[in-house]
């Protein structure tokens, strides 16, 4: 009788083996494919419970704008749970898998902690939505011509630098064949007055509405659209109408500090453009701040936060705590109008999950210190062999991937 040996698979490569496993975090939409997603308003919209009415309009005429918010909220969780991850709210119960944080408990309340968290929220969807805008990941904002026209302009330039060059090292020189490499075979590309002339033509002065490259910068490429992202955020996260109380007002204001801080720290980033690797001229563009840093300036401004009188007024104006007979300017500052419960224990209603567990630092003498995070409780000393989320990865659109890395050894746990 025939016999056969059933073909086995390849056994994985050492180096796969090696790697960390990886595991999907934060998931709210489900959407991990290969590839870019379809994003319609059935696999967005449809996917997500708790929508308002005027957040389902939003996300129905534009579902690939609220994906992107999406993903911002989620960069926003994760942030959170690093910058307070020696607290004893540190920000766990925020996410979910398939749930959507702005409903949680906390969020509700008027609490430092629910301060920071609307602020970073806040930021993380304007943040998105204006990076996602500069790769042209959206349909409604983008800058695909503008790019188109910049390239025109940077050859454009180019041509008639190297050609003074040229002018300038004497004659005989033949312009055509000493062209930059750049642009040859983009005579197509210059504009149509000048696609047939003899390069000597280029040696005349520009026109007035290009006589800006002589700078040694100028403005180009494709910035991200900090106003569209913040737009989208107000218009997605922020009431409508005026402030109904103290919480509404709270609100709008810790959402307008987050994005601001997002717009006060853009910054300007350059490409050289020239012949051989030289830097004859640049163009720039805004990009927006890494968002550790946007994270790390909400971070300052929790630790000094405002607490405000929550007299009920309705005037959209709050009254601050006096700090040494004078008043603080409160336009830029976090504000919060309750005290903050002491989260050592499960409390649903609080968004609390309590702090028995937690690993303490008992040489510590700040907010991660065993006294501190156990809550007079005392803690053990255990060998442990646990599981950590490590270099995190926001895929577009729109899933957190992780590596699980796991660590061995004795650790310090509250009772």
């Amino acid at each position: 009788p025939l016999s056969f040996t059933p073909l086995l698979p390849p056994p994985p490569p050492l180096h796969s083996l090696l790697r960390p496993p990886l595991v999907l975090c934060n998931d709210i939409l489900s959407l991990k494919v290969a590839g870019d997603p379809v994003l319609t308003p059935n696999s967005v919209c449809l996917r997500l419970a708790g929508l308002s009415k005027r957040q389902m309009r939003m996300c129905v005429r534009n579902p690939d704008v609220t994906a992107s918010a999406l993903q911002g909220i989620q960069v926003a969780i994760h942030e959170c749970q690093h910058q307070l991850r020696d607290q004893r709210w540190n920000c766990s119960s925020l996410e979910g898998f398939g749930k959507l944080p702005l409903h949680n408990s906390i969020l509700n309340r008027g609490f430092r902690e629910s301060a920071f968290s609307l602020a970073l929220l806040a930021a993380g969807v304007a943040h998105s939505v204006a990076s996602a805008c500069s790769m042209g990941k959206l349909r409604g904002c983008g800058c695909e011509a503008k790019r188109r026209q910049d390239d025109d302009k940077i050859r454009l330039k180019l041509t008639q630098l190297q050609l003074q060059t040229l002018q300038k090292g004497g004659a005989g020189i033949d312009l055509t064949r000493s062209l930059p490499s750049e642009l040859n075979g983009h005579r197509g590309s210059l504009p149509t007055n000048l696609r047939s002339a003899h390069p000597s033509a280029l040696l005349k002065p520009l026109p007035d509405e290009l006589s800006s490259m002589q700078d040694t910068w100028e403005w180009g490429g494709c910035s991200h659209d900090i106003r569209f992202g913040d737009r989208f955020s107000r218009d997605w996260l922020d009431s409508r109408g005026s402030p109904r109380d103290i919480h509404a007002r709270m609100r709008i204001h810790n959402n307008r500090v987050g994005r601001q801080i997002v717009t006060d720290n853009m910054t300007r980033k350059c490409k050289c453009h020239g012949t051989s690797g030289s830097c004859q001229f640049k163009t720039c563009w805004h990009v927006s701040p890494e968002f550790r840093l946007v994270g790390s300036i909400l971070k300052e401004k929790f630790l000094t936060a405002i607490f405000v009188n929550s007299q009920n007024k309705n005037n959209g104006v709050f009254n601050p705590r006096t700090e040494n007979g004078r008043r603080r300017i409160m336009s830029r500052e976090l504000v919060y109008f309750e005290k903050s419960p002491d989260f050592c224990e499960h409390d649903v209603s609080i968004d609390s999950p309590g702090t028995h567990g937690r690993i303490c630092n008992k040489t510590s003498y700040s907010t991660d210190s065993c006294s501190s995070l156990c809550c007079g409780r005392g803690h053990n000393i255990l060998k442990q062999t646990r599981s950590e989320r490590c270099n995190c990865r926001f895929h577009w659109c729109c899933y957190v991937l992780c590596e699980e890395c796991r660590h061995t050894e004795w650790v310090n746990v509250c009772k």
